[in-house]
């Protein structure tokens, strides 16, 4: 079973977003602390992350950064997303995720992108 976790400050967006890949059959973690997340990041080995960009007044650029700089942390695949489009080069290009998804997603797409980037690994 593939583990997920996801890191956003929007409490309510987790809830869905969880609710919908645990009917897909993956383990999901939920943080909207984002310190919490990488220290469990590090211990539970998810094998996919997705990423706000915009985390309240953290930057999920910044997050990212440091998950791919990290010896530990580096090889699992960083799903990022926001409501501005126009982030994603910057978030694929300068800071290494894996991919992009634009806010409002469809579950059908989330879960199209998921599997795309398990099935690489």
């Amino acid at each position: 079973m593939d583990r997920i976790v996801i890191i956003d400050d929007d409490k309510d967006l987790l809830q869905i977003v969880r609710s919908i890949l645990l009917k897909k059959g993956f383990k999901v973690s939920i943080f909207s602390d984002c310190i919490k997340a990488i220290n469990s990041i590090t211990n539970y080995q998810p094998q996919l992350i997705l990423l706000d960009v915009f985390i309240g007044t953290v930057d999920g650029f910044e997050i990212c950064k440091k998950l791919k700089t990290n010896d530990i942390t580096r090889h699992i695949p960083v799903l990022m997303y926001s409501g501005f489009p126009k982030v994603a080069d910057t978030a694929i290009y300068e800071y290494g995720a894996s991919d992009f998804i634009s806010k409002p997603f469809k579950a059908s797409e989330l879960i199209i992108k998921i599997r795309s980037i398990l099935s690489i690994q």
